[in-house]
């Protein structure tokens, strides 16, 4: 490899993991199949990847994925059975960093691939059987909680009606957990470096976009600090209507449109978004 590549590579590797010290498997075949475009070596371009990672402390997706698909053959193939401490056991072997390494395994990827294999492979996890079992329980809990409002109903007002429903509704948000509230926490923080270089839609999988969408799968209802993540969406949405407005009084109505679809792209204050729509007549303004 000469040495015009080889800087290519290396700042490819560096740009790739520099935000968030993880090179997933997508990225790393893209930087393979670029690299070999340029007809690189393959062992070459695998030494200067691992050299890029490792000089960083950052981890690539795949190793890691190989390591769990390792550990769970091993607590699995004799047995068929994958019990609680060794999936704790594996799970912490490839979600938690090692020295000289900033991140783990995508705690989601983990999820994702210890469900994939348990299933491929006939494998009994014991996880798995007590989540089937919590929504029995749950139900007979529900209809114990019914048959109970059913019987304070005849002696108690509307108001308490409502309390009741208020209480049923609050106890079936999902809990976020601690590894969920860590997750969040990077997460933000992400969000705020890419707002900040205003990667704000683009690249998809790099940007500000990704990384609140991520947060919206884990907290769904914005339990954990949902009014940071209110307030960056917002910000991300007022830049896209400030551009919207100078592109308007360039009378630029193409980048107007972009800018606007792009705003609606965040999933919030839809009303604003719908009253320049109307400023700029590109919907019908009688309501």
């Amino acid at each position: 490899m000469n040495q015009n590549d080889q800087n290519w590579l290396e700042n490819r590797v560096h740009a790739a993991v520099d935000d968030d010290y993880y090179l997933d498997r997508d990225e790393e075949k893209r930087i393979k199949e670029e690299a070999a475009a340029k007809g690189m070596a393959i062992k070459d371009i695998d030494f200067v990847i691992r050299s890029e990672l490792q000089k960083s402390g950052s981890v690539c997706e795949r190793i890691l994925i190989d390591e769990l698909d390792r550990l769970l053959h091993q607590f699995t193939d004799s047995d068929k059975r994958l019990d609680a401490k060794e999936e704790r056991d594996a799970l912490d072997k490839v979600l938690i960093p090692v020295t000289g390494n900033k991140k783990g395994l995508d705690p989601r990827v983990a999820e994702e691939y210890a469900n994939s294999f348990c299933r491929v492979n006939s494998v009994t996890r014991d996880s798995d059987v007590k989540r089937r079992a919590a929504p029995i329980v749950s139900l007979a809990l529900v209809g114990i909680l019914v048959i109970a409002g059913l019987w304070f109903a005849s002696g108690k007002t509307q108001n308490d009606n409502s309390k009741i429903e208020a209480v049923t509704g609050a106890a079936s948000v999902a809990i976020v957990s601690k590894k969920d509230k860590l997750e969040i926490d990077d997460q933000i923080r992400r969000a705020q470096d890419f707002i900040e270089r205003s990667q704000f839609t683009d690249p998809p999988e790099k940007s500000a976009k990704a990384c609140l969408d991520t947060i919206r799968r884990i907290d769904s209802a914005g339990q954990y600090r949902g009014a940071e993540v209110k307030a960056m969406a917002s910000k991300i949405v007022g830049h896209y209507l400030a551009l919207a407005d100078k592109s308007f009084a360039g009378k630029d109505m193409a980048a107007v449109t972009r800018w606007l679809e792009r705003a609606r792209l965040i999933g919030v204050d839809v009303e604003s978004i719908q009253d320049k729509e109307r400023e700029f007549r590109l919907i019908n303004t009688k309501k």
